[in-house]
């Protein structure tokens, strides 16, 4: 592909997007086409779900989708749950194709969020249902949020979207030394979303119980399983870690 035709392609008025019977997503001007999708170690690629294009590495879907009519409403599930309104600042941890940023942002005051892989930032930009997330109230920055969380003042946040890859992708991320950053830049009352997902349940592996037991570690507070959102809902209390 050459990158450079598709930037011209993509930002004329009258590209068209469409998808093959397998769900891959092109977009075509005249007789020229391609395929958005693009390979960095990795394939990466948009693939169109219920309607709806969602991301996915090496053919592994990065959305949940079990039990939503569409990608769209598992995020929109996520900003109900959480109970976002125009005061609140909101960190997204894992951007994605940025759904869930957008949904955040149709309420929040802002919505701060990160992304750690270059090609992921691209299918979002080439992505036409991603639009909303190059909007003025919501900051994207590249890095891995396990070290950039570091750099992150205390007491920022009142919402946190904490939506990581599975365990065995990003296990810092399900770490207590993770989890303890969260504390510190949660404001007093914070609402949090963790997905822990539900691979390995089947061979005994409690993900959710173990990420339970190192969040009250931590000092967080009245969490509790969500079953259709494969996460966690909790909170910061009002004093100290215990």
């Amino acid at each position: 592909m050459k990158e450079k035709e598709l930037k011209k392609i993509l930002e004329t008025k009258d590209a068209a997007y469409f998808s093959d019977e397998d769900g891959n997503v092109y977009v075509e001007k005249g007789e020229q086409k391609y395929i958005l999708s693009l390979f960095d170690e990795h394939l990466y690629k948009l693939r169109v779900f219920k309607g709806v294009p969602i991301l996915e590495i090496d053919g592994l879907r990065m959305h949940l989708v079990k039990d939503f009519k569409t990608p769209l409403e598992y995020s929109r599930e996520i900003a109900s749950k959480l109970g976002i309104k125009k005061s609140d600042t909101v960190l997204d941890t894992c951007m994605g194709l940025g759904y869930t940023a957008i949904e955040a942002s149709k309420k929040a005051k802002k919505v701060y969020t990160f992304e750690l892989n270059p090609a992921v930032l691209r299918l979002a930009e080439w992505n036409p249902w991603s639009k909303l997330l190059f909007s003025k109230n919501i900051e994207i920055s590249m890095g891995d949020i396990a070290e950039e969380i570091k750099n992150l003042d205390d007491n920022s946040f009142s919402v946190i979207i904490h939506d990581p890859p599975r365990f065995s992708k990003a296990p810092q991320l399900y770490s207590l030394k993770f989890y303890t950053e969260l504390y510190r830049i949660s404001k007093k009352s914070a609402r949090i979303y963790h997905y822990v997902g539900s691979v390995g349940q089947g061979k005994g592996r409690k993900i959710a119980e173990e990420a339970e037991k190192r969040l009250k570690k931590a000092g967080f507070t009245s969490v509790k399983y969500d079953k259709k959102l494969q996460g966690l809902l909790f909170r910061k209390q009002a004093g100290p870690p215990r």
